[in-house]
């Protein structure tokens, strides 16, 4: 920013770049994490490492570990990827295990009943008040 100066957009990115979190693993979960920012959520933590026995067997999409809350944004690999579909099978009830609320979403997914069930899940796994007053980024408007 300070090496271009006063050029076109450089107020759209001063307010852009705090959103920025390198531990999205593809579009459509930066998508879900600015939709739970903008609609009220604290912002949540990305590739959260879920241990047994003090090693990791699985990391979630992003949530909130005081409270063992996750999102897994399942994309097209989840439905087209065998593999990847039995090894999801097979990891979600043993995060579970450890105490850890899933939810799951997919591109089918309505907006509101993402949130819906994201702000559900919040109160009822730490009863904190969410801030309800409307805040956006340029991916989201009021």
């Amino acid at each position: 920013m300070r090496r271009y100066g006063p050029v076109r957009g450089i107020r759209q990115l001063r307010d852009l770049l705090p959103l920025i979190d390198a531990g999205a693993a593809s579009p459509k979960e930066s998508w879900l994490r600015l939709l739970l920012i903008d609609g009220g959520l604290p912002a949540p933590e990305t590739q959260i490492p879920v241990f047994d026995g003090g090693v990791p067997f699985a990391y979630l999409d992003m949530g909130y570990r005081d409270i063992k809350l996750a999102f897994e944004y399942d994309g097209d690999q989840h439905r087209s990827d065998r593999g990847q579909y039995v090894k999801d099978q097979r990891r979600l009830p043993a995060v579970e295990r450890q105490g850890w609320e899933v939810i799951r979403v997919i591109a089918e997914d309505r907006t509101a009943e993402v949130l819906w069930r994201a702000k559900e899940a919040f109160l009822r796994r730490c009863g904190a008040e969410i801030d309800e007053k409307p805040r956006f980024t340029r991916t989201f408007a009021a």
